[in-house]
């Protein structure tokens, strides 16, 4: 064996040990195995390690946590270049897949904290229940999507039981789902489901989907599932009046546009209200928008503008739950014209 050069690149057993983390049994067992031979010794016979050594120790411990048994690592590093490169290659594609694991993991962790917020303590119930929700939650949602269902829940958390307890007080009075005095509160309890869902009703179509497939999943805020059934009944009516009178088709589009025509009806209404004449500069800019916010609705069909103004007049349920009244519609008409 070559003497050393008097250098500082050749490591002692012990050094190479510190600093690579294998330990010295196993330096001293790879050397007895012939799978990796110091360089070098020093005159006084220790083992001393150069570059090419430690190239082959990285070599080594990659394959091994791979779960190559040592024979097979003697021969894939003894082998072609080639075949050292497809074995680094696998071990990036398993470092890869463990990254993945890992971020679901950290990812289902993140759901979980979302789903056990509340404060205090959690007791061995709330992890069986919540572990249980999770894995029915999983089933349906990808842990991306639950974060975004967890926090948006969470924006809107204080709004929903005082919107509970008023529907159920119409439940209570046997208010049938297609009641005009019932509009209000379930446009609310749309419009508060969609900001909850960030308006992706897919998502949200999909929650109810899973709400109704699970009926052991826990309901909160006050939910339960009558009234869950008595609001599914309601919005299933109510749209069914627009489909009747618009075509399905146009369901999603009026869903779309809804929060602007809500602002855009309190405009009028409250311009009326304060006696500004549809020639006032406020009341031609409204019209303005009304007639913008209707093209993005129904675009160049005439036919179907008609049919949806039409459906406002003559439907009370439409009315009650977006108070397009003949007398707004005849303001805006006056300030189109102006």
């Amino acid at each position: 064996m070559p003497a050393p050069d008097a250098a500082p690149e050749w490591l002692k057993v012990g050094e190479l040990s510190r600093r690579t983390g294998v330990t010295v049994r196993a330096l001293h067992h790879y050397d007895s195995l012939g799978l990796l031979r110091p360089s070098a010794r020093s005159e006084g016979g220790y083992r001393l390690y150069g570059r090419d050594d430690v190239a082959r120790l990285h070599g080594i411990q990659t394959l091994r946590r791979m779960g190559v048994p040592l024979a097979e690592v003697a021969r894939l590093l003894d082998g072609s270049a080639g075949s050292l490169q497809a074995v680094l290659a696998q071990q990036i594609q398993a470092l890869d897949r463990e990254i993945e694991r890992t971020r679901a993991l950290r990812d289902r962790l993140g759901v979980m904290q979302l789903v056990l917020a509340g404060g205090g303590e959690p007791a061995i119930d709330d992890w069986l229940s919540s572990l249980a929700m999770m894995g029915t939650l999983e089933r349906y949602f990808s842990a991306d999507e639950l974060r975004r269902a967890f926090e948006g829940l969470a924006r809107c958390a204080a709004e929903w039981p005082p919107l509970v307890r008023e529907i159920r007080a119409m439940m209570e009075r046997q208010v049938p789902p297609h009641g005009v005095e019932l509009q209000p509160l379930l446009q609310r309890w749309i419009d508060l489901a969609s900001r909850w869902m960030q308006g992706d009703q897919a998502l949200l179509d999909r929650w109810g989907r899973m709400l109704r497939e699970q009926p052991g999943l826990p309901l909160r805020g006050g939910i339960d599932r009558a009234l869950l059934g008595y609001v599914d009944e309601a919005i299933r009516q109510r749209r069914a009046v627009i489909a009747r009178h618009l075509g399905p088709e146009l369901l999603p589009r009026l869903q779309a546009c809804r929060p602007h025509w809500q602002a855009l009806v309190a405009r009028g209404l409250r311009l009326m209200e304060e006696g500004v004449p549809p020639e006032a500069p406020a009341a031609r800019a409204l019209a303005r928008e009304w007639q913008a916010l209707m093209q993005r609705t129904v675009g160049d069909d005439a036919a179907l503008r008609e049919r949806l103004l039409a459906a406002y007049a003559d439907e009370p349920l439409l009315q009650a739950g977006l108070p397009l009244t003949p007398a707004l519609r005849r303001y805006v008409e006056q300030a189109t014209a102006a």
